[in-house]
């Protein structure tokens, strides 16, 4: 008997909101063994200026990565992995470079890139350009333009313009009934409609959220906005101020969304609060954003302003219902965890990924139906006195998180085959647990499957059953000591056993499949009629005089079927 890797298990068909209203009790599990942080000085993949990092899912299984240089863009990259650890060489996709605007010297650039994988199968990649000068001086001179690919990111075709108007930060949502969404932040109406905003707004500009549509994989697009006054399809705004000139000032910008299991679509954005003070919004369309805002309108009606403190948000929704959602805050990537109808985010837990490492305009990916991938720029940026930027030096760090929610316990098979739902520990060392449940006609039975490259003794697991008032607790060490304990009373005796098979030997470093395999089991008699139970879980493990101990966080459920 081997143990099994996470990886290997949660393996079942995703069932739309098969989790709603549980939500309120799930949490990501990072993985120490899938994080790495790719070196900006050493690593060809990436520049030492990399900003703005988006990881896609190609239909293949591989990763397409893409980011742009300089923190407020200059050319855009990617590169391919295969295991999200080891990527190709990066290419330039669009290169900055000089030229001659209006007879004036000037530079053109890219920005804020984003990805999606078509309905057709098609890769179409969308960022903002724009003339470095003359984007302050006329709403024209910016917009957004996409590069399609039809082999996976290998070869694109030549950029083409869908959107011209001063605006930044583009994202792509691709719908179930196959329509294509480009989002983004919607700049150029109030420029051109007053050019003093700039020196005259108590937050600089005036922005919201607007988007543009394809229902044809990305071809042609809705509104179809190359000149004034540029305005595109509104979904976002909130007032913050008016200018002295009688001009009202909207923010609401860098929008992400998701389309929801029951057909709603969730937003979010950061939101401007004046002096550059940067809080988090949230908000849900019902009907997919079929009316446009006025220039002066603030909306939608279902809106969670500035609700946290944070910046540049990404959203993320697994098909069993949670909705994730992470930002910037103080620096810190933070993940904070909602419901099935992409609201109740629990602001009182969140989750800091890369352990606080600094830096801003991450994002998420699911990877699977159980797994989330996070990515996130380390920032190093040296400044001067004026605080005009002298260096940069960044990384790019990249991390798999695990879903941890309600699993099922299903009928015992030989070797737990075709029992695939399990729970996940192992964020704190190189050494990890997945757990799974199952019940035969007398008894209930928890595997616990080790992965670890250096076992000792004293590696322990530690299971704790919640069953009405009573909490049954069983432990076992890979020194072949087990233990029972009764609400805390030790050397309890309710009739259950525990067997392990090492697969490995101890004190010696070994390879990734090194472990060992846990087998609790307890009478089916102690749960009387309850199918619910409730379990934490406590790992311990010593890596040659290095020891963690870390749980699930919280209880999870197990359901009995």
């Amino acid at each position: 008997m081997k143990p099994v890797s996470i990886r290997d298990l949660n393996t079942a068909a995703p069932v739309t909101d098969s989790h709603a209203g549980e939500c309120a009790t799930y949490r990501l599990a990072p993985s120490y063994r899938d994080t790495v942080t790719l070196d900006g000085k050493s690593n060809p993949a990436i520049s030492r200026k990399v900003y703005y990092p988006r990881v896609k899912k190609l239909p293949d299984g591989s990763y397409f990565l893409v980011h742009m240089d300089m923190r407020l863009g200059g050319s855009i990259y990617a590169s391919h992995s295969a295991d999200l650890r080891h990527f190709t060489p990066r290419v330039a996709l669009l290169a900055g470079h000089d030229v001659l605007r209006d007879g004036e010297e000037d530079r053109f650039v890219y920005a804020t890139p984003d990805a999606a994988v078509l309905p057709n199968g098609d890769l179409l990649v969308v960022c903002q350009w724009r003339y470095s000068k003359g984007y302050s001086k006329d709403a024209k001179n910016c917009g957004l333009m996409t590069l399609r690919s039809r082999d996976g990111g290998k070869t694109f075709e030549k950029e083409k313009v869908v959107y011209v108007g001063r605006c930044w930060e583009p994202y792509m949502l691709v719908l179930s009934s196959g329509e294509v969404q480009i989002y983004f932040s919607h700049t150029a109406p109030k420029f051109y409609e007053d050019p003093s905003l700039l020196a005259d707004s108590l937050i600089k500009t005036s922005s919201g959220s607007a988007l543009i549509r394809s229902f044809d994989n990305g071809e042609t697009w809705t509104p179809d906005v190359k000149d004034a006054p540029y305005a595109a399809h509104r979904v976002s705004q909130s007032y913050i101020c008016t200018t002295s000139g009688g001009t009202k000032c909207f923010t609401d910008q860098m929008a992400t969304a998701v389309e929801l299991g029951n057909g709603d679509i969730a937003f979010s954005c950061e939101s401007d609060c004046g002096d550059y003070r940067f809080r988090v919004t949230a908000a849900v369309s019902h009907d997919n954003w079929a009316r446009p805002l006025g220039i002066d309108e603030a909306g939608p009606a279902d809106k969670m302003f500035a609700f946290t403190k944070g910046a540049g948000p990404y959203i993320a929704h697994f098909p069993s219902g949670e909705t994730l959602l992470s930002f910037n805050c103080e620096g810190r990537q933070t993940i904070l965890y909602g419901d099935e109808h992409g609201k109740n985010y629990r602001v009182d837990e969140p989750l800091t990924t890369f352990g606080g490492r600094w830096g801003y305009w991450g994002s998420l990916t699911v990877d699977t139906p159980h797994c989330v991938i996070a990515a996130y720029p380390n920032i190093r940026e040296l400044r001067g006195a004026d605080n005009k930027l002298l260096y940069i030096d960044n990384d790019l760090m990249l991390a798999r998180l695990y879903l941890n929610h309600r699993i099922d316990a299903c009928e015992l098979t030989p070797d737990f085959v075709g029992n695939t739902d399990a729970l996940f520990v192992g964020a704190a060392s190189q050494a990890q647990c997945a757990i799974r449940a199952a019940h035969d006609r007398d008894r209930f039975y928890l595997r616990v499957d080790r992965l670890d490259r250096y076992l000792t003794a004293g590696d322990g697991i530690e299971l704790k059953l919640r069953i009405g008032r009573k909490v049954y607790t069983l432990g076992a060490n890979l020194g072949g000591k087990v233990w029972y304990a009764l609400n805390d009373a030790p050397n309890a005796d309710f009739g259950a056993t525990a067997e392990t098979t090492l697969c490995g030997e101890l004190d010696v470093w070994a390879g990734n499949d090194n472990g060992a395999v846990t087998i609790f089991s307890l009478p089916r008699e102690i749960f009387g009629r309850a199918d619910i139970t409730e379990i934490d879980v406590v790992m311990q493990n010593d890596d040659d005089g290095a020891f963690t101990e870390e749980t699930l966080g919280g209880w999870q459920k197990i359901r009995i079927v």
